[in-house]
């Protein structure tokens, strides 16, 4: 049997004298120690977390919950995403609901009526920050409150659609209803042309939000928070509210109607031509441009 000589004891080398101690200045002491936030999801940051919600609808994640049903179990999986997931917080929210715009958005464009230059001429970030941290200001705000007006149409579209695909799977004697179609004709237009009055000059338009609780002055440039368009068969019609309009409530006076166009682009240059009249005082508050 072979055997190992101890280590030898511990001396101090002759090159390396031991050094008297120096306490550390004060600006080289540590602070106090902070306590350290609990791991959980939700402290995920935003990258890690769209990967993982994004992969409870990947069949080849769980290969053996799709083996029965794919479509079904597929169908109930974004039905607990879009009921489940995006109640949990803020974060959750985000993720999901970008997710969800990301997958039934081929199918809005499909069924949108005609030609425009941008479905969503309004940007709608979800993104609060790389690290999911973002500005204060904007992590104290609602979700909705940077939500482009189409883009709340879609938002509302998915809801039918999502609800519908549910039912289909769960009873074969579901009938498609009318309530895509109805959020297509009468919802989307008036959204996409409100969306589009910011792309109106700021002497006219004000995208930034009115402040103070006070209803907004009957003049120029007119903010673009408190906006409305009512479409007619010929008309498009331009209210302003004395709250911001998602707030609802509060009445509505009119500001200007002008004469439909074969598109939305084209109705929000006339509405343009019209606002540019009456800063001119060429037509009245509440006049007609045909």
């Amino acid at each position: 049997m072979s055997t190992f000589e101890p280590p030898p004891p511990y001396s101090p080398s002759a090159q390396s004298p031991p050094q008297a101690f120096r306490p550390l200045p004060q600006s080289a002491r540590p602070g106090p120690s902070r306590p350290r936030r609990r791991a959980s999801l939700s402290t995920l940051p935003l990258s890690i977390l769209h990967s993982i919600i994004a992969y409870t609808l990947d069949p080849k994640a769980t290969p053996s919950l799709f083996r029965a049903d794919s479509h079904e179990e597929w169908v109930r999986r974004v039905w607990g995403m879009f009921r489940g997931l995006r109640g949990v917080d803020r974060r959750f929210y985000l993720v999901s609901t970008s997710l969800l715009r990301e997958l039934y958005h081929p199918a809005y464009l499909s069924a949108l009526r005609g030609a425009s230059t941008d479905a969503f001429p309004h940007d709608s970030p979800l993104d609060p920050g790389p690290d999911g941290g973002g500005d204060a200001t904007i992590q104290s705000q609602s979700v909705f409150a940077r939500r482009g007006r189409e883009t709340a149409v879609f938002d509302r579209w998915i809801a039918v659609r999502v609800g519908s695909e549910l039912r289909q799977v769960e009873s074969s004697l579901s009938e498609e209803g009318e309530a895509e179609e109805d959020v297509i004709k009468r919802l989307q237009p008036v959204a996409r042309i409100e969306d589009l009055l910011l792309t109106l000059p700021p002497r006219l338009i004000s995208p930034q939000p009115e402040t103070g609780s006070s209803p907004p002055p009957r003049s120029l440039p007119l903010p673009h928070s408190h906006l409305s368009i009512n479409l007619t068969p010929g008309w498009a019609q331009v209210y302003l509210h004395p709250r911001p309009y998602t707030a609802g409530g509060g009445g509505r006076e009119l500001v200007l109607e002008v004469r439909r166009q074969k598109d939305a682009e084209g109705s929000v240059r006339r509405i343009g031509d019209g606002l540019e009249d009456l800063q001119r005082g060429l037509v009245s508050w509440g006049g007609r441009v045909g």
